[in-house]
């Protein structure tokens, strides 16, 4: 099975060339028709060590908000109770203040109040609907077969949905090693914003990794784990739930402050009937009122629920917070300021160093709309074995996504085929038959890459 007859594929190769540019499109469109026709779909494969899938939010505009049905709410912390579901509350936005038509959780964090000055992280973040990223994935992981990233996704049109990890780590105190990769930053796809092996979202719509869709998506705008595992928090009880409410939320007139840029606590928001806090204003970050923090994680060093001494925060501020601009903003923000990753560390009761923790071309970010728009750490001393590991998957020449490359995928490889140069009539009506079979990157799927297909099938 390795080995299939070359010399009937070139007559078959040179059959179809005879028909020319315009009849080889027909013909190549006709049998994709069929194929699609009957109910074929295309998925990339899982990550082979995932990460968890964090409790999360969608903003009003996503969809699987907005459609008639729907029975979740901006304002509820979601989560995927098994694989293959569609998200439920894990607490409704009651729980902590919140609950009136027209509010928006826009950032949440549990406390990871243990992490040590030494421990070592990447960030898992989100982005929102204008974030286009522009960086392409990192050779090392493309050449692994881990090709999807922010500049990726938002090209096939759902990278709001999905969540992308740092190929840079990080302690408390900054990244550990900064401008010695021989490449451009980028970042890896962890999660997607619907079915991937079940290391998803269960968001709208309903695509795959390799997929192409303009259809609306749902966004992600705040992501937290549930509870602290060695991974990725603390051991111990339940730690605090820290939050931030979207500008014109209905509640922000009821809690405890009345700035998206202030932060809120709850002991226990899966106990309802607790009211919330104000863990810290926006004057106290030396933030403006009108300023709107997106992202969040709280390293509430003491577990007091009270900014002090010791303590740190990894923020970001939505695209137009006035902190960003001006004489009196934040120095060294990137492009519009709202992809860095921004910390306020305490001081003393009248010190805060607010800055640039990671600029936004260190997550492979560098177009100026874009934003980071919901936040997590996760602990890992060697980005890229986490990126490699973590990443959603390409199996090149997989087409049927059964993990093994052999005969069932053929047929699909031979109405992929364009021949030397001829780019454009694939582009024109199937770019998966480039993410699938092209094996030299070269943007057609030629002899060359038939050459590549045959010696990777399974025995």
């Amino acid at each position: 099975m390795r080995n299939l007859d070359l010399r009937k594929y070139k007559t078959a190769f040179s059959d179809r060339a005879s028909v020319g540019r315009s009849g080889l499109s027909r013909r190549i469109t006709a049998m994709f028709a069929v194929m699609v026709g009957m109910g074929v779909q295309v998925m990339a494969s899982p990550p082979i060590d995932p990460v968890g899938t964090p409790l999360f939010s969608f903003d009003q505009a996503s969809p699987s908000i907005t459609q008639p049905s729907s029975i979740i709410h901006p304002d509820d912390v979601l989560r995927i109770f098994q694989p293959d579901l569609q998200p439920e509350p894990a607490f409704g936005g009651a729980n902590i203040g919140l609950g009136q038509p027209g509010d928006d959780l826009d950032a949440m964090s549990f406390s990871k109040s243990a992490v040590a000055p030494n421990q070592q992280f990447i960030f898992m973040f989100a982005v929102d609907r204008a974030t286009t990223g522009d960086v392409p994935p990192d050779p090392a992981l493309l050449d692994s077969e881990v090709p999807f990233n922010v500049a990726d996704q938002a090209a096939r049109g759902h990278a709001a949905g999905d969540a992308f990890l740092t190929l840079v780590n990080y302690t408390v105190n900054g990244p550990v090693v900064r401008g010695l990769r021989g490449t451009t930053y980028s970042n890896a796809q962890g999660k997607n914003q619907f079915d991937e092996g079940g290391h998803d979202f269960g968001g709208e719509p309903p695509t795959s990794s390799r997929d192409y869709s303009s259809d609306p998506e749902d966004s992600v705008d705040s992501m937290a784990y549930e509870m602290p595992e060695s991974a990725r928090g603390v051991p111990g009880p339940m730690p605090a739930f820290f939050y931030s409410v979207a500008p014109m939320s209905p509640s922000l007139m009821t809690l405890p402050g009345n700035s998206p840029a202030d932060i809120f606590v709850h002991p226990n928001p899966f106990m309802p009937g607790i009211s919330p806090q104000r863990y810290t204003s926006a004057a106290d970050l030396g933030l403006q009122a009108t300023d709107n923090i997106d992202a969040l994680v709280v390293l509430d060093h003491d577990d007091n629920r009270v900014f002090n001494e010791g303590d740190k925060i990894f923020f970001s501020l939505s695209p137009g917070s006035p902190s960003l601009t001006g004489t009196n903003g934040i120095p060294n923000v990137s492009s519009n300021g709202a992809a860095d990753i921004l910390s306020a560390q305490y001081v003393d009761p009248t010190t805060v160093i607010v800055e640039v923790f990671a600029p936004a071309a260190e997550l492979g970010l560098i177009a100026d709309s874009d934003n980071v728009d919901a936040l997590e750490i996760v602990f890992c001393s060697d980005p890229l074995a986490c990126g490699l590991g973590a990443g959603i998957r390409l199996v090149r020449g997989d087409w049927d996504n059964d993990g093994v490359v052999d005969i069932n995928d053929f047929p699909d490889f031979v109405p992929c085929l364009s021949g030397p140069e001829e780019a454009d009539v694939l582009a024109g009506y199937d770019p998966v038959c480039l993410d699938v079979f092209d094996y030299d990157f070269d943007r057609d799927v030629d002899l060359a890459d038939f050459h590549r297909f045959q010696f990777v099938f399974a025995p």
